[in-house]
């Protein structure tokens, strides 16, 4: 005689199952909402009415002097560092160094004119050897050291290069006494004659026309041009 066979069901049986089922869901909607929500590629951040991007927002000639103003602003910077001067244009000519030295590259890039405004004052430091008259700016009476107040800014224009633009490179705030300058920004106008603009400041420079270049780093010119991976 074989012995009767009972099955007994688990009191929490619906319970478990219903409360997988909630998980379940709750995981499902989770997800969807998430591959909904989020963006499919975001590249480098939107510039502002006044700012331009460096590598999409330049014009072949505009970008080539960008390029030769970044790691110049960085020498020059460096030598304020060191000696508490600026780099005038007579010695840059000396140092060879790019935009301001007058080689094929300055040639083939609108032979634009540079006058350096030194901190403290609107007036340009003449170059003595300079051969245009346009590059005779009235000579300044402020020392090459950093004992002025406000920006020094090396100043460009007169390119004769087809959409060519003016430019600035302006260092930071020199304070009185204070041996080291501020990062440099770079600054263009469309018109490449803009005259020089009486106040180096944000608000001034947006008001009469300029807009500040926004440069990349590696990283961020791979999300523009490939997205940023999901």
């Amino acid at each position: 005689m074989q012995p009767a066979r009972t099955r007994i069901r688990p009191r929490s049986g619906r319970g478990e199952t219903l409360m997988l089922l909630m998980v379940t869901l709750a995981v499902l909607l989770s997800v969807t909402g998430y591959l909904l929500w989020r963006p499919e590629r975001s590249g480098p951040p939107t510039p502002l009415s006044w700012q331009v991007r460096s590598f999409d927002g330049l014009g072949p000639v505009d970008q080539a002097i960008h390029s030769a103003l970044l790691p110049a602003g960085e020498e020059i910077i460096w030598n304020n560092d060191d000696t508490g001067e600026w780099i005038s244009l007579e010695r840059a000519q000396k140092m060879l160094l790019p935009p301001f030295y007058r080689d094929g590259f300055w040639r083939s890039n609108g032979e634009v004119h540079w006058q350096l405004v030194l901190p403290g004052t609107h007036l340009g430091h003449q170059n003595p050897e300079a051969s245009h008259a346009e590059d005779a700016a009235p000579a300044s009476e402020v020392s090459q050291a950093t004992q002025g107040q406000g920006a020094t800014v090396y100043y460009g224009s007169g390119g004769h290069a087809p959409g060519q633009s003016a430019y600035l490179l302006v260092i930071g705030h020199a304070h009185a006494g204070v041996m080291w300058a501020n990062q440099a920004t770079i600054w263009i106008h469309s018109n490449p004659n803009a005259p020089y603009p009486a106040i180096v400041k944000a608000e001034s420079l947006v008001g009469e026309g300029w807009r500040q270049v926004i440069p990349y780093d590696g990283s961020r010119e791979l999300e523009r041009v490939q997205g940023t991976p999901p």
